[in-house]
Formats: C-alpha cells, structure tokens, sequence
C-alpha cells in the first residue's frame, strides 16, 4: 500500500484519497475485500459493529477468524482492515468525513475497477474500518501514545576501559573503566535517532533502581484499572500480563 510519508510531511488527506484510489497496492488489497463473499463479509462486518472493545491488530485477528474462520487469508484480511483503519483515523479530518472523501476519490478515480465494484468496495471500507467502535477507540489510544515524545526503541550499556599513556605513549600507566548508555529512539517526525551518554556507577546502580520502581508502579496503575473495569488498549507502550 503507498505511504504516507511525504518529503514535506502529511499532505490534506483530499489528496491522500485521490492518490490512493488509483494506487496499485492499495487496489490490489481492496481487492481482497471485494473478493470476500456476501455471507463472510455480512458476518465480519456484524462481529466488528457488535464489539465496542479496542480493536489492536491481534484482537481484530482474532475477530475476523471468528466471522470467517481461520488461515491466511483470513490474517491478510485482518491487516488489511487494521491498515485501512489506520488510515482513516490518521487524518486531519474526523474518521467519517475522511471515509466521505475516500469514497468520493474511489467513485471518481478508481479506473481499475468497474462502476458495481467502486460502490460494493465503498460500502465494505465504511463498514468494516470506519464504522466501527472499536477501531475508532484503538487508534485514539495510539494517538495518545505517538503524542508523548520520542519513542524508545531500544537501549544498552557499554562497558568499556580506556587506557592511560605515560606523556610518550609508551608505557600504560593505568586504565578507567567507564560505561556507556547508548539509546536507540524514534522521533515524532517518524526518524531515528541515537544517543550515547557517560554514566558513572552509582547512576548504574540508581537506574536498576529506578527501573524497579517503574515496573512496581506500572503493576499498581493496571491493579487499579482493572479493578475499576477500565480496559487497557494493547499498544507499544503497555504489556499484556502474560508477556510481562
């Protein structure tokens, strides 16, 4: 599917709309929604519109394998509806106004397909990425985790020892061990990065610390919204308790 990633950043999602309908990937992948029969894509599209619960891409896998039962296509499927969702909710209008405007630019320029194809392809998009709750809820719960910063990827420490040279270099005198915090990160504009910082030992020992007590307070806060019956969108940021 063409990215959307652009040399001078996001562009209006109306232009978005006009190159994807007459993208070859993107078209190649509707396909696949066009192909599902009448009976497999009325199931899928009342399983999604029936759950308000957040919608990650494992869960909505789950959902589709329900409605039209497991196998690869079944998982392409998943992903494609997981990306075209992404799409529509990553947008600088509201998810349905955008779904308005993607459907406009499919009826107008999607030559590839015949006129009953554009409109059936049009009906299945709505109902299956912009309608539903859950969807909806999953991408605002990763917007809210892309809006905080620069994003972890990931880190190490460096242990190392640098020798001391007698004034003629020579002769090694002595040595210091040192240590190094290199940490790999993502920016917000979607570019990477990579940061290597001295630490001493004690600082060493303080981070183990300070770990610890992040991992107990992150344990607490999920404590507190699972007894209150918040749910907790699977994202980057959190992790399910059997993987913890």
């Amino acid at each position: 599917m063409a990215s959307k990633n652009f040399l001078f950043g996001k562009p209006p999602f109306r232009y978005l709309a006009d190159h994807l309908a007459q993208d070859a990937d993107f078209l190649d992948d509707a396909q696949h929604i066009l192909n599902l029969k009448d009976d497999a894509y009325a199931r899928l599209s009342a399983q999604l519109a029936k759950t308000d619960a957040f919608l990650s891409r494992n869960a909505l896998k789950a959902e589709v394998a329900e409605a039209i039962g497991k196998g690869e296509e079944s998982d392409r499927i998943a992903s494609i509806i997981y990306r075209f969702g992404a799409i529509l909710h990553d947008t600088d209008m509201d998810s349905l106004d955008a779904m308005d405007a993607l459907s406009k630019a499919i009826e107008e320029k999607a030559e590839r397909l015949d006129s009953q194809d554009r409109s059936k392809l049009v009906t299945r998009l709505r109902a299956l990425t912009a309608d539903p709750v859950g969807i909806a809820k999953q991408y605002k719960a990763q917007q809210l985790v892309d809006a905080i910063g620069s994003e972890l990827d990931s880190f190490r420490f460096i242990c190392d020892i640098r020798p001391i040279f007698d004034r003629g270099h020579k002769r090694i005198d002595g040595a210091i061990p040192l240590a190094i915090l290199r940490m790999e990160y993502t920016k917000p504009d979607g570019e990477s990065d990579v940061v290597e910082l001295r630490v001493t030992e004690k600082q060493i020992a303080n981070f183990g610390e300070k770990v610890s007590d992040a991992e107990l307070k992150m344990r607490m806060i999920k404590r507190v919204l699972t007894k209150n019956d918040l749910a907790i969108p699977e994202t980057e940021a959190t992790v399910a308790e059997n993987e913890s």
